[in-house]
């Protein structure tokens, strides 16, 4: 009996093992047989996500709106200095360097003498004056002369009028050589001795080219430098697409190589008016503060600009799709319905792009992932 009772149990569990099996594989044909949601749907050129779609999940669909957009332009740049803090010194006139009353890197006043020159030249001015005064002098007495001579009735009044002119062309004269000799920095009571050279400005000898005894016949040759340099200017390149956003007055901010780490902020003082037709750049000059002469004449600068916020249509990154050499965005036409409408894009600013042309303020599209929709 209880081998029949043990033969019974084992006969029941083998029956509930085929009995699950069979309820398994019947619910494995149910799902097998069952069709899946679908992604998305086309309806005529349009793209529509159903109900019940995962990507309800995934993509969002917000207005497109105006917002402040503030670009950063980065410009190669180098030190100058100001062309009216900078004088080059050339000789007034051929001669020999006499004495030099300064050495390279002093601190000149506007005034100071810089050094003195003598030259057959300022020999030859200044025999002129004197002979023009001589004969000035000359004419002066003359006049006299012949006036008083007149009234006595002894002179011709004829040759009061000559005597006359002759006293105004040798004052003419007399004006002539002065002005010459004013040209070349020589006063009237100076005269007989070299010329002195005096500095325009006041600043710092950055040049010094010649030495006492030197020999110079060259009118063009540059002997010193003279610069002011406790402002400077430093001057960037603005590519042509950039020049509408850089403005004068505005904020910019220079990195020198020499000063790792460090920067230094300036204004812009105004913007060229040429473009340079090979490089497709223009000049934009930023005046520096300068006090303790750390920026220097040819400095290589990197010099950032910080334009206003201005307010346009941006569209994030991930709302643009690239098809061919386009780009497009889905147009939303009704709730989860999609329209692909090309677009043109500017300026890629942080992780959105500027819209030129094709949407309008208000239309919603989608925002996020948008790159899911086929």
């Amino acid at each position: 009996m209880r081998s029949v009772r043990r033969l019974a149990e084992i006969f029941a569990l083998i029956s509930c093992c085929f009995i699950g099996a069979a309820c398994k594989r019947g619910a494995s044909a149910t799902s097998e047989g069952a069709e899946p949601a679908p992604t998305v749907e086309h309806r005529n050129g349009k793209v529509v996500v159903p109900d019940g779609s995962p990507l309800r999940q995934r993509i969002e669909v917000q207005p497109v709106a105006l917002q402040p957009v503030e670009r950063h332009i980065v410009a190669p740049s180098t030190v100058e200095a100001e062309p009216t803090r900078l004088a080059k010194i050339a000789p007034p006139l051929t001669g020999r360097i006499v004495k030099l009353f300064i050495h390279f890197g002093d601190a000149v006043k506007a005034g100071a003498p810089l050094f003195t020159i003598d030259s057959p030249d300022l020999v030859a001015a200044q025999s002129d004056y004197l002979k023009a005064k001589s004969s000035s002098a000359q004419a002066e007495r003359n006049v006299a002369r012949q006036k008083d001579l007149v009234e006595h009735g002894i002179g011709a009044q004829r040759e009061l009028e000559q005597a006359q002119t002759d006293r105004d062309t040798a004052a003419s004269e007399l004006e002539r050589t002065k002005t010459r000799l004013g040209l070349l920095g020589v006063g009237a009571g100076n005269v007989g001795g070299p010329l002195t050279v005096r500095s325009p400005i006041a600043g710092r000898i950055i040049e010094l080219s010649t030495a006492p005894g030197q020999y110079q016949n060259d009118p063009a040759s540059i002997l010193m430098i003279v610069a002011d340099l406790s402002d400077v200017w430093v001057t960037a390149n603005i590519q042509e697409k950039d020049i509408r956003r850089v403005h004068q007055g505005d904020d910019a901010v220079a990195t020198f190589s020499a000063y790792p780490g460090e920067s230094f902020a300036g204004k812009v003082l105004f913007v060229g008016d040429l473009l340079d037709p090979e490089t497709r750049t223009i000049k934009v000059r930023i005046a520096f503060d300068n006090p303790d002469s750390r920026l220097k004449p040819g400095m290589f600068a990197t010099v950032s600009f910080h334009s206003k916020a201005v307010r346009e249509m941006v569209v994030p990154a991930a709302a643009v799709v690239i098809v061919g050499d386009k780009s497009h965005v889905f147009f939303e036409t009704a709730p989860w319905e999609f329209e692909r409408r090309a677009i043109e894009v500017g300026d890629q600013v942080g992780d959105q792009f500027v819209v030129t042309k094709g949407l309008e303020v208000g239309q919603r599209i989608v925002t996020s992932n948008a790159v899911l929709l086929p």
